[in-house]
């Protein structure tokens, strides 16, 4: 293979480590602030963050596509016209920046509150910041510089509770909203610094127009990837009770943690893969390792399943009691950790320069969105409740991923058979997890020990996915595979701490 998957995992994994540690300390440093601030103080930071993740979905997507094109670009030697390439969209995006940045500040005059003035005008220069540091940040991640960007991610991870935890007392609800405006001027100064991208102003119209047509859809894709994770809690909000909400809510974070680790790996994938697709001769030649990487995908992200729902149930049970109830809502939506995991490879190929037919994706989401909403609301008004609402959510996302990849099968196989072969093997990991619904649920019903419980799930997963392997995925993973990943998992930890 032209690219190496234990070099993927390994970048990627820096960025998990990143992620992970960016969660365990704010926290506490959250709840700490909770102890400081009353409730009407976080409902006004609520409100401003609003302002702020709208103004952040709404865009032309100039710097998407922008950087869409560059690792073809780079691929083919072509540094020059990629650097043209990459001036021409963060320019178009510096001068995009302004308008929601007078609009904030212009909104700012229409309330009566001087804290929501002032702040306001504090979101608006954060805005600012997050873009110019975002900006900076992808151009480094799509020319590969995965240290500069990791580093960068930490700074952001350490300097915003840390401002947080200093300022709160003084600065009250001030402090949450200064820390992100703080974390990413400093950020952006040190890409300055240790990731230049040697950018220069440069305005081209012919060239802005055509990346304005290909950022909007990029960005319209943004939109429903969040859309899509919000709408089945909107529906629970607004047709449910706030407990109901709450454990629902509750269980979806700790999916949300679990499914980073598959999203940085597509997130490093993506620049490597395109670069890759540049050289080749050919579509087919440029994308014909992705094949083989969905089975990876596939195998790695059925096993974290099982071994979820075995951790969130200890987890519940030991620690957070209160929360019993998420347990059956984790058991069914940890399968979107294989489903949602699974759309990486279609979109690397479609939303790609070489194929450019994002607006397959598109329409795919779009449609699986408005199914969510409907039939969400309908399980609702059945009585089947959140749980409901959980199937209903992995079911869309799946028929968006399944249909996704009825578009690709041109670029990566040669005949139907192929194909075929290539969609029951990556479809065998995810039904082999499905017993284990069962299985847990079961468990629960008729044993009180939790070690029991535990002892029964490792063993038969160990078992199940041994056999399974050994059987099916021998040419794919043999155990010197597993050693070298072990291995080279174990030095990156060993990097990240030290």
């Amino acid at each position: 293979m032209a690219i190496s998957i234990i070099n993927i995992a390994r970048n990627s994994l820096k960025f998990s480590s990143v992620n992970f540690l960016a969660a365990l300390i704010s926290m506490p440093v959250t709840i700490y602030a909770a102890t400081i601030l009353v409730p009407e103080e976080y409902g006004i930071y609520g409100l401003l963050g609003l302002w702020l993740m709208y103004a952040g979905l709404i865009g032309p997507g100039f710097a998407a596509a922008g950087q869409r094109e560059m690792p073809v670009l780079l691929g083919k030697g072509k540094e020059r016209e990629a650097l043209e390439i990459q001036n021409i969209s963060l320019s178009a995006e510096i001068l995009y920046t302004i308008i929601p940045f007078v609009v904030i500040i212009g909104a700012s005059f229409f309330y009566s509150s001087t804290v929501l003035k002032l702040g306001l005008i504090i979101i608006a220069a954060s805005y600012v910041a997050i873009r110019l540091a975002s900006f900076w940040s992808g151009t480094n991640f799509i020319r590969e510089r995965f240290n500069v960007v990791a580093k960068g991610n930490l700074i952001v991870a350490i300097l915003t509770p840390l401002a947080i935890l200093t300022g709160v007392n003084w600065l009250g609800v001030y402090a949450l909203l200064v820390a992100p405006l703080i974390a990413n001027a400093v950020v952006w100064v040190y890409y300055l610094k240790k990731g230049a991208i040697n950018y220069h102003f440069r305005f081209d119209r012919s060239e802005t127009v055509k990346l304005v047509k290909v950022g909007i859809v990029l960005q319209a894709l943004g939109f429903l990837f969040w859309a899509f994770r919000l709408a089945d809690r909107t529906i629970i909000a607004a047709m449910l009770p706030l407990e109901q909400l709450g454990v629902y809510v509750f269980a979806m974070q700790f999916i949300m943690v679990m499914l980073q680790i598959p999203t940085d790996f597509g997130n490093v994938l993506t620049p490597i893969l395109w670069r890759e697709a540049g050289k080749a001769d050919s579509i087919f030649e440029g994308f014909k390792d992705l094949s083989r990487i969905a089975i990876y995908l596939a195998l790695g992200t059925a096993v974290l399943i099982p071994i979820g729902q075995l951790g969130f149930y200890l987890a519940v049970s030991l620690i957070t009691t209160n929360y019993i109830g998420s347990i059956p809502i984790f058991y069914v939506l940890s399968y979107n950790l294989y489903l949602a995991s699974m759309g990486i490879v279609p979109a690397l190929i479609l939303n790609s320069s070489i194929v450019n037919r994002q607006k397959i994706s598109l329409y795919c989401y779009s449609i699986g969105l408005a199914l969510n909403i409907i039939f969400g609301i309908l399980v609702v008004k059945l009585g089947y409740g959140v749980v409901g609402v959980a199937w209903v959510t992995i079911c869309t996302q799946g028929l968006a991923t399944f249909i996704l990849y009825r578009f690709i099968k041109g670029y990566i196989f040669r005949d139907v058979k192929e194909f075929v072969r290539f969609q029951l093997r990556t479809l065998f990991p995810f039904l082999i997890t499905i017993p284990f619904y069962f299985l847990h649920n079961y468990l629960n019903s008729v044993t009180s020990n939790l070690w029991t419980f535990a002892g029964i799930s490792l063993a038969t997963q160990v078992i199940l996915w041994s056999v399974v392997i050994r059987i099916f995925y021998r040419d794919y993973l043999s155990i010197s595979d597993i050693k070298a990943l072990i291995r080279e998992v174990g030095i990156a930890i060993k990097r990240q701490i030290a």
